[in-house]
């Protein structure tokens, strides 16, 4: 991970925003930012990772945006590479993960600081609505019994932990994001790259919430740059799998992607020496474990 220092400028938010092939959403995105009520100081960094349709020139141009967000230029890093790139550069004591394509309500960015920067929390995500289907609000997310990301839909009364925080919008205190390494840079392409991240603070002793009185709307786009299903997502589980969970779940994750495309490939690049010196890295350090993590949020894995 990109070094970034412990400590931020006190009450500061650093919004990042990792985009690849984002026109016109990121520009929106942007502006919509900018144009409500933050409700605490913030700064936006856009990490542009290696587009191809100029989605970021409006910020190469110059003029009023381009002073006010600060660009990074990205080869293609992945999403959590990116976002780690962006977590480098920034200035505040409170990190919030933003995609390229959603809306955000007056005053979101207080909202989701104020548990984070009062201890309550180490990280928390707001409701999110997408349009693909605006009835239907996500409360943050769980895992199925085949470890399928599966949205909450029961609202909570108020701030509440949650098993998963999708990193479309997440707000995490920058000693927490350090303490856990940052997203996992393992996860090259799209998918369970903020599964592990949730995950992995769970089991390092932090909390994470959802805020569902903040709703943000999330643009659903018929072109999802960074997803890559088939082999890449068959290896981004077992990369999850063999970083953190026990022998017993391992042996039975690796059972189910038997059948998933690419499994020989993916198995035997994630039974490195490298990722085997992370996992007992993690091991030995972590203050819970997967059982108490499956068991606490009832996941049948």
């Amino acid at each position: 991970m990109h070094e970034a220092s412990a400590r931020g400028s006190k009450g500061l938010a650093s919004v990042i925003i990792a985009c690849r092939d984002e026109l016109p959403y990121l520009e929106q995105t942007i502006r919509f930012m900018l144009t409500v009520p933050s409700g605490c100081p913030m700064e936006i960094i856009v990490v542009d990772d290696g587009s191809r349709d100029g989605c970021a020139d409006f910020l190469r141009r110059g003029g009023e945006l381009s002073r006010r967000v600060h660009l990074v230029e990205a080869p293609g890093l992945g999403p959590a590479r990116a976002r780690n790139l962006g977590a480098a550069r920034a200035r505040g004591e409170l990190l919030v993960f933003c995609d390229a394509h959603i809306i955000v309500p007056g005053g979101w960015l207080g909202d989701l600081a104020r548990p984070v920067l009062a201890g309550q929390a180490h990280a928390v995500c707001p409701a999110l609505v997408h349009t693909e289907n605006p009835h239907l609000i996500i409360y943050g997310g769980t895992l199925s019994k085949d470890l399928s990301w599966v949205g909450l839909t029961f609202p909570p009364r108020s701030l509440s932990p949650v098993p998963l925080a999708p990193a479309g919008c997440l707000a995490v205190g920058r000693e927490a994001f350090l303490e856990v390494g940052g997203f996992e840079e393992g996860l090259t392409t799209w998918g369970y790259d903020d599964v592990e991240f949730s995950l992995k603070l769970w089991l390092f002793g932090f909390a994470v919430a959802v805020m569902p009185r903040v709703k943000v709307v999330h643009i659903s786009r018929p072109l999802k740059p960074y997803q890559r299903p088939g082999k890449n997502l068959t290896r981004n589980l077992l990369l999850l799998a063999a970083l953190h969970f026990s022998p017993h779940r391992l042996a039975r994750v690796a059972s189910m992607a038997g059948r998933y495309p690419g499994f020989s490939e993916s198995w035997a690049r994630v039974s490195t020496p490298g990722v085997l010196k992370k996992r007992d890295e993690y091991f030995r350090r972590r203050v819970r474990d997967d059982d108490w993590f499956m068991h606490t949020f009832g996941i049948p894995v």
